[in-house]
């Protein structure tokens, strides 16, 4: 089963919280969860979470994703996502609930797969990771121009850029 596209992310953020993932901006989040999702699926033959990625103009994006942090602006992410979900009771059939989306930080695939993202992307800045995603032959770069359209989960698998195969 795969996760939600926020507990991915946030399990980035808790290891910035952690001190184990420098400067993540909206930007580099953005980029780190592509490049997770590329791999995982390129050697799981599954999607690590449940989001499409759409070609904008900085690279590959989750809109839901985007929209949830683009507060920061281009400052680190200091704290993480959350969704609301319907709690009905039997006293209030309207209830709700703030959660924090998480990963299972008992999948030892997952988490390893989170943290050898950061190993090899977290030194890079965000700026020079989306100039990473625009290097031809990359999935963002022969998905089509940015307007938005999805990039497909094969065309990252094949397409992850070259110097980190």
């Amino acid at each position: 089963m795969a996760y939600s596209a926020l507990a991915v992310a946030n399990a980035f953020i808790r290891r910035a919280q952690e001190n184990k993932l420098p400067g993540l901006t909206p930007m580099k989040l953005q980029k780190l969860l592509f490049y997770v999702q590329s791999w995982y699926y390129k050697y799981r033959n599954q999607p690590l979470f449940d989001d499409v990625f759409t070609r904008w103009t900085y690279g590959p994006v989750i809109p839901s994703i985007y929209h949830e942090f683009k507060g920061y602006g281009a400052s680190e992410i200091k704290a993480p996502g959350s969704t609301i979900v319907p709690r009905p009771t039997r006293e209030n059939p309207f209830a709700y609930e703030v959660v924090v989306p998480e990963i299972n930080w008992n999948d030892e695939e997952a988490v390893s797969f989170i943290d050898e993202a950061i190993r090899v992307y977290g030194p890079i800045s965000g700026w020079q990771l989306s100039q990473m995603t625009h290097q031809p032959g990359t999935a963002w770069a022969i998905s089509g121009p940015p307007d938005g359209g999805p990039i497909s989960l094969q065309t990252m698998a094949e397409n992850i850029h070259p110097g980190n195969a």
